[in-house]
């Protein structure tokens, strides 16, 4: 860490900043649809440095009125840091999105990349961990720019590139359907995928175009027999949102019993036998309306946040979203990250454990416990009051 600090030193303009420290901070907007922007930031491991590819999204106005300031930290508690200069670093800037790259040295140790935004008034604060042992080592572009997001829509032209390599890109294809995440209070722990069986292969040079025609994972190695390469999830074009009557019957597992679930299944897409059971499950045509329109918002969101080698909503934190909403307090550190919502007097757990397919990715720390706040939370769901 000490050379990577004397290089931040030489870019600072100037000397040690002080605030709070990560590990005392709420990142609660991280998650809130309401919140004017958003830092996405993917690092990437080269063989001599790590190349951080980030997009500020503006969901109001336009993105140029915002400035990042860049900061280094030895740790989740360190408050003191040293600030990088973002001159340079920026490519461009669109009426949606300001992007660009910062070029780091590969650390000795791992520390914290903060991105701090602001528009003179307010500053949010988004982050990173650096560390040498980063298993992402290439990224997606489109004519716009490099993808930040951890998802691909299907029949668009992309254009995969590696860190440091001209070697052609192995890709293997899943066709695996994942399931929905467990219960907050079921007996095993959630599904942590670490490997799974590709469905085919194919070769995509460094830098060529292609059009990925099925949805499905798709992970980008030069070497199949080592833990790296990045993965996307390729989805319908009308992802994160879904429409169509076959698309919604699998995310209301959460909220109907096992009858119910089946007489949706069963339903075939057919709008009159959905709308039925949707109405019994409600009992109110109007309580019906507000309930298809609120959890499927939820969906939507869960989707843009947390969608990575399987859909938003399926994973364990996207579970937890569309039940309970977005948490009033985010609190992270090294390997944890825990949801506070104060107003029902629960909080979660979610433990970083990460794959080559998602470096990011959290598992819930279950507990029977949940079981009473979880379906009192359905209850809720049920009879549209949410």
């Amino acid at each position: 860490m000490k050379q990577a600090l004397v290089f931040f030193a030489l870019l600072a303009a100037y000397g040690f900043s002080h605030g709070q420290s990560v590990a005392a901070s709420n990142f609660s907007y991280w998650y809130d649809p309401s919140n004017e922007v958003e830092l996405q930031i993917r690092p990437v491991r080269a063989a001599n440095k790590i190349m951080v590819r980030y997009s500020l999204i503006a969901r109001h106005g336009n993105p140029a009125k915002y400035t990042i300031a860049w900061e280094a930290r030895n740790s989740y508690v360190e408050q003191e840091a040293i600030p990088i200069r973002e001159k340079d670093s920026v490519l461009y800037v669109d009426e949606k999105a300001k992007r660009g790259v910062l070029v780091l040295d590969v650390p000795d140790k791992p520390w914290l990349l903060l991105g701090r935004v602001s528009n003179g008034s307010k500053v949010w604060t988004y982050f990173k961990q650096i560390e040498s042992i980063y298993p992402v080592d290439g990224w997606i572009e489109t004519k716009d720019g490099v993808i930040t997001e951890n998802h691909l829509s299907k029949n668009q032209e992309y254009t995969a590139r590696s860190a440091d390599s001209v070697k052609p890109l192995i890709v293997s294809y899943y066709n695996t359907t994942f399931p929905p995440a467990l219960p907050p209070f079921a007996e095993k722990e959630g599904r942590n995928e670490r490997f799974f069986f590709h469905d085919s292969i194919f070769v995509v040079n460094n830098g060529e175009k292609f059009l990925p025609r099925k949805e499905g994972l798709y992970l980008f190695q030069e070497d199949t027999s080592t833990a790296r390469g990045f993965s996307y999830r390729v989805v319908k074009e009308n992802f994160p949102k879904f429409t169509k009557i076959s698309e919604l019957v699998e995310p209301l597992r959460f909220v109907t019993d096992d009858n119910e679930y089946n007489e949706l299944v069963n339903a075939n897409g057919e709008k009159a036998k959905f709308d039925k059971v949707i109405l019994n499950v409600t009992g109110d045509k109007e309580r019906a309306k507000v309930f298809m329109r609120n959890y499927f918002r939820r969906i939507e969101l869960a989707n843009i946040y947390f969608s990575s080698y399987k859909e938003g909503w399926k994973t364990d934190r996207g579970m937890i979203y569309v039940i309970f909403g977005s948490p009033g307090d985010v609190s992270k550190n090294s390997g944890n990250e825990i949801w506070n919502y104060k107003n029902y007097n629960i909080k979660f757990t979610f433990v970083r454990s990460g794959s080559v397919y998602d470096p990011e990715n959290y598992v819930l720390l279950r507990d029977e416990n949940f079981s009473d706040p979880w379906l009192n939370m359905v209850d809720l769901w049920r009879k549209g009051r949410l």
